[in-house]
């Protein structure tokens, strides 16, 4: 693999230097340097440079001509896991765009449909992701911006959905769960009198599309099976604004339209699904599942601003949006050894049929409004108020009927289990929030200036729900169940930015409070947040910066009515971030950075373990992870360049401790201890001032420790590549 590699590197670098010199010898060479591999600076003409040849080569028309294409070959040779490389990077061999650009620029005065005309692009081919970008504008009448993305999504690993357990075979390959989908989307935008600030017109549009194969797990029958499943779901959002100015007032006008639509499916006959294949445990001899979606999403914002007297600025915004989803969802099942687990139904059956047919949808209006005013009390002094309100509420329900015929081992028929009419499940959720935020800031001088302020909220919810249970050989209705909990925050903060010398600056704030948690209704958890920055140049060739994040959370809970001390999460993270920025001369840079993650996560839970229960046990995670880079760029010559960088990514995870599930309470320990290591190094040659030839290798090492998965996802990859840049009309 390794020869066929250097093989081919050898025919391309040689092809790309045999265009280089033809075109050398028709283009004709400037001995100018450039400074990168990607740019030159224009150098002055002297008696010792002739000056070029003025050919309309820079110029279209009136336009002036900016543009490049990379265009090259990257090799590649994996050893070891390749779906975990697949799933980390998934960069393939073959031609790659490394990126291209073209700008045409209007001369002043000039310029017919446009002023400016810029497109670039980067990472097409054989990369996992690539973008484009547009954008047009007639300064006077019209701009239009638009961008596409698209990515290929590859994940199988055998970390989810972790197939080792007692009841399961070994899989030292991959997990349950799988993913090789492509997704694809844009955003393009059209405004017409972009410069006119009475009146400014706006319309745009965002396409999304995703597709794609995908494993997933369901526990049905007694067992668990592995389906695979077809993925497919496409939106587009359409919007049309207004902006403008009425007396003192700004306005701003957005009228929004979101339909989307997802028809994923599967259909597995006559396989073997179910992850133990032994015949004594429930078998699937097919499943067809069909969930079709449909919804929209019709939004509006409002919103306003004005400055009076140079001392007051009012701003406020209204957003209203209504959300409505409808859904079917079809399934089903035939197999041997089955276990309905309806109350009444015999066990071990041969399933005929089970078919299960489900028709539902919602609805969620939501309004949000808030209003800030700032005032400027002093040139030193400045006073600000936000209240913000916001409120939604959701409503849906689901109807069903569902048959399972089956037939006992025995051979006997058993009667159908049916379950239809008007059976169901309907929830509504109500949910306001209310936040007022105060804050003051202060410049003492130019060197030392200040802030502190003081933020409070409330919530309340309130949860119904109705219907019939489906679990039972004759389902009945239960109880309406309502609940009701309100919600109360608050928080102080503050903070400086201060600058000793002319040359150093120090930035610190930190908060302290409770907060809304969005994972639970009923507790608040209290956090301590502290975040500072450094950033110190004691020469123009020389700077440092570093900065430290500290978050303490502590995050109580309530279960069924138990205590809020009795389950909970606390998490503690530290985040130090540092970098050193060198140029020594104009000839040589470079960068040099470390940083360090830090984080315990202990959690009170409660679970099995052999059949045993510890109903309050602990879950704990451990970060310990140290990521190091340096790079450097070295002009070799006037027409060479050198690039080389090393990244070291090494998370030394939960260290020496080990779990303890037998324990009383018992403790569960998990971390992700592995190491990463990539170095890279590209050599660009200035050929002409047409054509720059690149040529590079990067290796990526992955490592990880035996306490992950069932096996180390161990893989190494090589990486030579080699490219050609031309530019087009005038050089950038």
């Amino acid at each position: 693999m390794k020869s066929k590699i250097i093989k081919m590197l050898g025919l391309l670098t040689g092809a790309a230097l045999w265009l280089v010199l033809l075109a050398g010898t028709t283009i004709g060479q400037q001995p100018d340097a450039s400074p990168t591999p990607t740019k030159s600076p224009e150098k002055k003409t002297t008696a010792a440079t002739p000056k070029p040849n003025p050919e309309a080569v820079d110029m279209m028309g009136d336009y002036t001509i900016v543009s490049s294409l990379e265009l090259g070959y990257r090799a590649l040779s994996v050893t070891g896991d390749r779906n975990k490389y697949q799933s980390d990077l998934n960069n393939r061999a073959g031609l790659r765009i490394f990126d291209s650009s073209f700008l045409a620029r209007a001369k002043e005065g000039k310029g017919g449909a446009f002023d400016t005309f810029l497109v670039t692009s980067t990472g097409w081919g054989s990369d996992p992701y690539g973008s484009m970008r547009v954008s047009v504008e007639k300064s006077r009448w019209y701009r239009f911006d638009g961008n596409f993305r698209r990515f290929k999504y590859f994940n199988f690993l055998n970390n989810l959905a972790n197939p080792n357990f007692a009841t399961q075979p070994p899989n030292p390959i991959t997990g349950q769960h799988g993913y090789d989908v492509r997704q694809s989307m844009g955003d393009f935008d059209l405004t017409l009198l972009p410069k006119n600030e009475n009146f400014r017109f706006t319309l745009g549009v965002s396409p999304e599309r995703y597709s794609g194969p995908a494993y997933t797990t369901y526990h049905v029958g007694g067992d668990d099976f592995k389906l695979l499943s077809k993925l497919k779901s496409r939106s587009n959002d359409f919007r049309v604004g207004v902006d403008g100015k009425i007396g003192s007032v700004d306005i701003s006008f957005l009228q929004g339209f979101r339909r989307f639509r997802e028809d994923s499916s599967i259909n597995n006959v006559g396989q073997n699904l179910g992850v133990n294949p032994a015949l004594s445990n429930a078998f699937i001899t097919s499943f067809l599942r069909n969930n079709p979606v449909r919804g929209h999403v019709n939004y509006s914002r409002l919103s306003a601003h004005t400055l009076v007297n140079k001392k007051l600025d009012l701003t406020g915004r209204i957003i209203y949006s209504k959300a409505t989803t409808d859904f079917g969802f079809i399934e089903n099942i035939t197999g041997i050894n089955w276990n309905t687990r309806v109350t009444g139904a015999p066990t071990a059956n041969t399933l005929n049929l089970g078919s299960l047919n489900i028709i539902g949808g919602s609805n969620r209006p939501n309004a949000l409004g808030d209003f800030g005013l700032t005032w400027m009390a002093t040139d030193r002094l400045r006073l600000s108020n936000t209240f913000r309100v916001e409120t939604f509420q959701i409503s849906g329900g689901e109807f069903y009927t569902s048959a399972y015929f089956l037939t006992r081992t025995t051979g006997v028929a058993f009667p159908p289990i049916l379950a239809g009419g008007n059976l169901g499940t309907s929830t509504l959720t109500k949910y306001r929030k209310i936040q007022d935020t105060v804050e003051a800031d202060y410049q003492f001088n130019n060197r030392f200036s200040m802030h502190a302020g003081y933020r409070y909220g409330t919530r309340h919810i309130q949860d119904f729900r109705s219907g019939a249970n489906p679990g039972a050989l004759v389902p009945s209705a239960v109880p309406l169940i309502a609940e009701d909990e309100t919600n109360h925050t608050q928080a102080v903060f503050g903070g400086f930015k201060a600058r000793p010398a002319n040359n150093w600056t120090i930035y610190f704030d930190a908060e302290r409070g409770s907060a809304d948690n969005v994972f639970t209704r009923v507790g608040n958890y209290n956090h301590t947040n502290v975040r500072a920055k450094s950033r110190y140049a004691p020469t123009k060739k020389l700077s440092f910066n570093l900065a430290v994040i500290t978050r303490n959370n502590s995050n109580p809970s309530e279960i069924g009515g138990v205590s809020l001390t009795d389950f909970g999460v606390n998490i503690k993270s530290r985040v130090f971030t540092s970098s050193v920025d060198w140029t020594p001369s104009s000839k040589l840079s470079l960068n040099a950075g470390y940083n360090y993650n830090w984080l315990n996560s202990d959690a009170v839970v409660d679970y099995f373990y052999l059949a045993v229960r510890h109903p309050t046990g602990h879950s704990q995670y451990f970060m310990r992870n140290n990521f190091f880079t340096v790079d450097a760029v070295a002009h070799l010559s006037p027409r060479a360049t050198l690039y080389a960088a090393y990244r070291i990514n090494k998370d030394l995870g939960q260290g020496s401790r080990r779990e303890d599930p037998t324990g009383a309470p018992g403790f569960l320990v998990t971390s992700y201890p592995m190491s990463f290591q990539s170095p890279e190094a590209r050599l660009a040659f200035k050929i002409n001032n047409r054509i720059d030839w690149n040529v590079g290798y990067q290796y990526y090492n992955y490592r990880e420790s035996p306490l992950v998965g069932p096996g180390p996802q161990n893989y190494h990859a090589h990486m030579p590549y080699t490219s050609l840049r031309v530019y087009f009309g005038k050089r950038g």
